[in-house]
């Protein structure tokens, strides 16, 4: 059986550039709001030690408040902003690259020519499909931080006014900022959130290209897979190992990554199409 040479993978580095990207303009927006909150849990601790209660706001808490609700709304439309350019932009480019890379390393028949990329229909029917399950990822956490922000300036007026407020540490806690809860209720730094989420995302988004690329553009039903050696099939720790194995188009479809941070590619495979292969065959 043929095996493509390695090849340098220049997509990498511009998939990473784009990950980075939105990971540090997540994270700065992220970052001046969790600043704007420890702000005002340290007005609200000061005005509490100097007992300032009146049954009103005192000036300071009020002062802190107005910058918490600005730094709030700058969140929510940085995050729109950057939301709207990673489905309308970013993602095509991954998706381009993912499938321009595997052309460029598919392994050809001795009369196939390699072909282009063009955003045929197929094309842009996959990546719709990809946008549409991605897009409302992000806006959904998005819109749970900025949630979150009004519920803990809501906590934050209600103890500025109580003769028994509670403890702006414990407010700050219960309305963490910084920190992304998970389904199986583990907290993550909203950093750590960001890098898995775009980085999946990109990934995923890169080989819908590859494998669209395979049936559509080569018309294979094979391709070599490219991942960490440690890497299983399904999910990173499973023994049915991954790299350089053989899988038809359309189980590696059901598997574009195994886990956030994967390094799955796809190298199409039209040579094989009239070989005896089995799903999960190594190189």
């Amino acid at each position: 059986m043929t095996t493509p040479a390695a090849v340098p993978q220049p997509h990498h580095e511009a998939l990473h550039q784009l990950t980075a990207q939105a990971v540090n303009e997540t994270t700065a927006s992220w970052e001046q709001l969790v600043a704007a909150q420890q702000v005002l849990v340290r007005a609200l601790s000061t005005a509490q030690r100097r007992r300032l209660r009146t049954g009103a706001v005192p000036p300071p808490v009020r002062a802190a408040l107005r910058e918490f609700t600005a730094a709030t709304a700058r969140f929510d439309s940085a995050a729109g902003v950057l939301a709207e350019r990673w489905a309308a932009v970013d993602l095509p480019r991954c998706y381009r690259l993912g499938a321009e890379e595997a052309m460029r390393r598919a392994v050809l028949t001795p009369t196939q020519v390699r072909p282009i990329f063009t955003w045929h229909d197929s094309h842009q029917r996959v990546l719709a499909t990809v946008t549409a399950a991605f897009y409302p990822v992000l806006v959904r956490r998005f819109t749970e931080v900025v949630r979150r922000a009004q519920a803990f300036a809501r906590a934050v007026t209600a103890a500025a006014r109580s003769s028994q407020p509670a403890a702006p540490a414990e407010l700050a806690a219960q309305h963490s900022l910084g920190t992304v809860t998970y389904a199986n209720d583990a907290a993550h730094p909203a950093t750590s959130w960001a890098r898995a989420a775009f980085t999946a995302q990109s990934v995923t988004a890169a080989n819908a290209g590859a494998l669209t690329a395979t049936t559509a553009d080569l018309d294979a039903i094979w391709v070599q897979v490219t991942d960490g050696p440690e890497c299983g099939w399904t999910s990173h720790p499973e023994l049915d190992r991954a790299h350089n194995t053989i899988r038809s188009a359309e189980e590696a479809a059901v598997y574009p990554i195994a886990h956030p941070g994967c390094l799955r590619m796809f190298i199409p495979r039209p040579d094989l199409n009239t070989a005896t292969v089995e799903e999960g065959q190594p190189i």
